[in-house]
Order: C-alpha cells, then sequence, then structure tokens
C-alpha cells in the first residue's frame, strides 16, 4: 500500500503523462499560451519545467516565467504540456549559461534525448507506482 503522498502524486500524475502522450488537439492549442526562447531546466528537486518568455498566459499575461512541472513535449511539433496547462512553442533558448537563471539550482536540459529520457523515466516511476498500488 503506498503512502497516502505517494497516493496523491500518482492519481496528480497519471492523467497528465496520458495527455501528454496522446498528444493535443487542435482545441487544447487553440488558446494556448505561447512560450518563446524556451529552455528545459530541471529543479532541484528533480523536476523538469520550461522556461522562457510567455504571451497569453491566463493569469501572468506576458512576462519571462518558469512553467510548473513538464509532463511532455514535441519541440518539432511546437507543443509542451505542464502540470497545470497546454503550451504552444516557438523558439529554443540556446543554453548559454550567462542568460540563463540559477537563482534555486536551474540546470538546462538542452538535449532533446536527455529530456526525453527523464520525462520517460519520471512516466515509468509513476507506472511503477501505480502497480506496487495494486498490489
Amino acid at each position: 500500500m503506498l503512502p497516502e503522498h505517494l497516493r496523491d502524486l500518482v492519481a496528480a500524475h497519471l492523467p497528465l503523462i496520458a495527455l501528454a502522450e496522446a498528444g493535443p488537439t487542435v482545441a487544447d492549442l487553440a488558446n494556448a499560451p505561447y512560450l518563446d526562447h524556451w529552455i528545459a531546466m530541471r529543479e532541484f528537486t528533480g523536476r523538469i519545467v520550461l522556461f522562457g518568455d510567455v504571451t497569453g498566459h491566463p493569469i501572468l499575461r506576458n512576462t519571462g516565467i518558469f512553467t510548473s512541472q513538464l509532463f511532455g513535449i514535441d519541440a518539432k511539433a511546437g507543443w509542451a504540456r505542464t502540470l497545470s496547462r497546454w503550451y504552444r512553442l516557438g523558439r529554443p533558448l540556446a543554453p548559454d549559461k550567462r542568460e540563463l537563471p540559477d537563482p534555486f539550482g536551474f540546470r538546462p536540459l538542452a538535449n532533446p534525448d536527455v529530456l526525453a529520457a527523464a520525462l520517460a523515466a519520471h512516466a515509468d516511476e509513476i507506472r511503477r507506482l501505480v502497480a506496487e498500488a495494486r498490489d
């Protein structure tokens, strides 16, 4: 039996992983915020987020942001799924350390293969916890 905090994590993350793996619909992206000059970053906690310039965000409007946790991304198709919403992606930011904030131990994940492997590892861990909870 999983501890309550892990049950809550699995319950929150599993549907988001499924959404990200399915990819967005046209309707999902129709009013999604636009993230330009973006780069994936790993927080000191291990969570992966996006950093970039957002326009059309329903709360933050137009500003530089760190997104909520990233669950899926397809840079070629121009989308990302975070904990809170879909994003349309513009141009990626080159990983020049002089341009990136590092106030709390954020580290760039500019290599698409490393990013994909990290997101897949998180999805695999959530699925492992689901299986453990069934046992």
